[in-house]
């Protein structure tokens, strides 16, 4: 792959038009500049857009967690109601317990006033013998202390239920509070996944109008490019990767054994992300680059054995890993569909086939958004 920037390609295209065509010149400079300026806007789109998703990623990781708790605060409440319904029986048994007791402490008290010591002094004037006399006391004793427990039983009952009723109060408002805070929790995720999705929408608009413009680019350079045989125009305006969206084969046939994404490993019972895709295939079919670019590196990294990464241009690479052979060296321009490797094994389960990875600086993306067709 060449390797000049647009602006050097630009002024020797401009110094190259001036000698030969004059006329042309203006045209070639515009178109050039244009194409620049679209690249840098598409190029500069897809950050914003990497962006504004991570953040939706992260919006939605915290939504499930609402989700989550909201399930937890059912659960509880669920428990709650369960238990406050006991302790509504248990507040009632006490009030009709407090209510029964008040009565009958009433009556005595009643009782109580209506004799007075009057009522006392004639129940011991009564007794005809010391023996009966202590009898008569003894009764009496009975009867107070019956009456003081009464009283105590009554004062712990009403404390009792005083406390009751405060927890249930204080459960039923700490409920409340935690409701709150997750609705206007979710309410505020609500907002900010909204306003994201908004932008998201403007940035994938801004990246169709620019695409739409690229393609006008290229159809106004359509004649220069055929009238040009330096073979610069063609570099120049020939297709780059972020147009091949949806639009490439996949670099070697098989089965898809494991997705990109979140993949939970039952054996040791933990999450793990994948930043790629592992294609089974047999041993030694070849392995073809999915566009042109130029070798960045070919070599064995721990982990992932023979591994190829192709520069693509804009930052935009593909990785190879799991390879039997690779038949490329670094610095080797790649044309679409060339072979590059060969299908080896993972070299932590010896199963056959590659690992494949399509990233944007160092970012990875899912491969199968650009892949046509499935496998």
């Amino acid at each position: 792959m060449l390797r000049i920037s647009l602006c050097v390609l630009a002024l020797i295209l401009s110094s190259w038009s001036w000698a030969a065509t004059p006329k042309t010149e203006p045209k070639i400079s515009d178109l050039v500049q244009d194409l620049e300026s679209t690249k840098k806007s598409l190029v500069h789109d897809e950050i914003k857009q990497r962006k504004i998703m991570s953040s939706l990623f992260a919006i939605n990781k915290k939504m499930k967690k609402i989700v989550s708790e909201k399930f937890g605060l059912m659960q509880e409440q669920m428990l709650l109601e369960s238990s406050n319904h006991e302790l509504v029986l248990k507040i009632a048994e006490l009030e009709n317990k407090v209510k029964t007791s008040k009565s009958y402490l009433r009556e005595r008290m009643a009782v109580i006033y209506r004799f007075g010591d009057r009522g006392v002094a004639r129940v011991l004037l009564s007794s005809a013998s010391s023996a009966q006399l202590e009898r008569n006391l003894k009764i009496l004793g009975i009867v107070a202390k019956r009456d003081l427990d009464l009283l105590k039983d009554y004062s712990s009952s009403v404390r009792e239920l005083d406390r009751k009723k405060t927890k249930l109060q204080n459960r039923l408002a700490h409920l409340k509070k935690i409701e709150i805070n997750i609705k206007n929790k979710e309410v505020r995720l609500t907002d900010e996944n909204n306003v994201k999705n908004k932008i998201l929408d403007g940035i994938r608009k801004s990246k169709s109008f620019a695409m739409i413009k690229l393609h006008g680019i290229r159809k106004k350079s359509s004649q220069i490019l055929q009238d040009d045989d330096s073979g610069v125009l063609d570099l120049l305006f020939r297709p780059s990767f972020f147009e091949q969206k949806a639009k490439l084969d996949w670099p070697v046939k098989g089965e898809i054994t494991k997705n990109f994404g979140l993949i939970h490993d039952e054996d040791d019972n933990v999450t793990l992300s994948q930043k790629g895709v592992v294609i089974r295939a047999p041993l030694g079919s070849p392995v073809r680059s999915v566009f042109s670019g130029q070798v960045a590196f070919a070599g064995k990294i721990p982990g992932f054995g023979q591994t190829l990464i192709i520069d693509h241009g804009d930052h935009y690479f593909s990785v190879y890993s799991f390879n039997q052979e690779i038949s490329v060296q670094e610095g080797d321009e790649i044309q679409k569909n060339q072979v590059v490797a060969s299908v080896g094994t993972n070299p932590e389960d010896l199963e056959q086939g590659i690992y494949f990875e399509i990233r944007h600086f160092s970012e990875p993306y899912d491969p199968r958004s650009w892949v046509k067709g499935s496998l």
